[in-house]
């Protein structure tokens, strides 16, 4: 080999690493930082589509939001975080007067704690029904339904944020004079006040005036249920010498 063919074969070995160096020095890097580049536009891009869904479904939202904050005031007016028992005489004199009646008597009572309703027991299954689970061959009797038979009780719903620390029963008694009629058009304007009162007994007396008297006769009704008052702070809540009330 003469020395001109050794210095071309050498320049071409020199060539081929300097082109192979610049490609793993200059190049590859490049490319691994465009393929980068690339996978985070690519994440960019998703987060993106993302936020813009959520900013779409925030504005709608955000349509409706005078009538969830008229809903929120009133549902504070029905269950108010303090007793306001002024303005619930107001409200219950304004009803009077609708339904034409005369409020003779209120009677209010000391607040209690609430106390949840204790849940019903799992049903043990009887012994028909395990045999049965067991591969017995007896089978459960089909009950034959009536047409005198009890329809179900609801089931018993509670909720673990309400507890006897934030949430108090103020047991009312209102009675009022007047007839039948007034008393059911009082009911119907009670259960449609502001403030949540639930009326969970009614009763009735009637007086006969005397012969020297011009008066005819009336009937008393009774109304006794309860208002709530649900507490937002722990400073506000009851004392623990208040008496648990059953859930009303």
């Amino acid at each position: 080999m003469t020395r001109n063919r050794l210095h071309m074969v050498l320049a071409v070995l020199s060539m081929v690493v300097v082109a192979a160096a610049g490609f793993f020095i200059g190049v590859q890097p490049q490319l691994a930082r465009a393929a980068g580049d690339d996978a985070r536009q690519v994440s960019v891009e998703a987060t993106n589509a993302t936020t813009a869904t959520e900013l779409a479904r925030l504005r709608e939202r955000a349509k409706s939001l005078p009538q969830m904050r008229a809903e929120l005031r009133d549902l504070e007016a029905s269950v108010p975080s303090t007793s306001q028992m002024p303005s619930f005489y107001d409200e219950i004199d304004a009803a009077a007067a609708a339904a034409g009646v005369t409020v003779s008597a209120i009677t209010t009572s000391d607040a209690v704690a609430y106390t949840p309703p204790a849940l019903p027991a799992a049903a043990t299954p009887t012994a028909q029904g395990a045999a049965s689970a067991s591969g017995g061959a007896t089978p459960s009797p089909t009950p034959t339904p009536t047409a005198s038979a009890t329809p179900a009780a609801p089931g018993v719903r509670t909720d673990a944020k309400i507890t006897a620390s934030n949430f108090t029963v103020i047991p009312v008694s209102v009675s009022v004079d007047g007839s039948f009629a007034q008393a059911l058009d009082f009911t119907s304007e009670a259960q449609d006040m502001g403030r949540l009162f639930l009326i969970n007994s009614i009763t009735s007396s009637a007086s006969e005036p005397s012969k020297e008297s011009t008066e005819t006769s009336s009937t008393t009704w009774n109304f006794s249920g309860y208002v709530y008052v649900l507490r937002t702070d722990s400073e506000t809540a009851p004392s623990a010498s208040a008496t648990p009330a059953a859930n009303g």
